[in-house]
């Protein structure tokens, strides 16, 4: 396959409303719920961990999604963040299923809480760093679904802030 062709995907501002189809926001009042709920199946047991980033360019080459349990990613010290993410609908296996990436900012007041199966890359920084609370499975590297866009389909998303 020669080089990626770039689909350029404008970063939009988490809400309720535009988050629903992927999970819940967490925050306060103005920002989402101030709880979530989590979900784990076929025994799997919940880990916490925190996750630090720096920045980079926000290029994503492929998705990831998990079958088994939730997963909930709070940005600490108020650092606003960026998620890719797609519908547990599609599986990437047309490129036609590129459409439905979207990309949200994550402001440093709130939280994401991964419905079950929804593709994500990230979050990664909007600034020079990021340092994530992160709730998902213990087992995640047996049960990591990924979804090569640039090998499978000669595609690279880019996001825009």
């Amino acid at each position: 396959m020669g080089e990626a062709s770039i689909l350029t995907v404008n970063a939009e501002p988490l809400t309720a409303g535009a988050w629903q189809p992927f999970g819940q926001v967490i925050g306060g009042p103005e920002q989402g719920s101030p709880s979530c709920v989590l979900e784990l199946r076929d025994d799997a047991v919940f880990h916490l961990d925190v996750l630090s980033y720096s920045w980079h360019p926000l290029r994503c080459d492929l998705l990831n999604r998990h079958h088994t349990a939730t997963q909930a990613l709070i940005p600490l010290g108020g650092s606003p963040a960026v998620v890719v993410v797609a519908p547990r609908e599609v599986d990437f296996s047309d490129a036609s299923h590129l459409d439905s990436i979207r990309a949200f900012t994550i402001s440093g007041q709130q939280g994401i809480n991964l419905a079950i199966g929804t593709w994500h890359w990230g979050p990664y920084p909007a600034g020079p760093e990021v340092h994530l609370a992160n709730f998902q499975a213990r087992d995640v590297a047996n049960d990591n679904e990924i979804a090569y866009l640039e090998r499978d389909l000669g595609t690279v998303v880019e996001v825009r802030l």
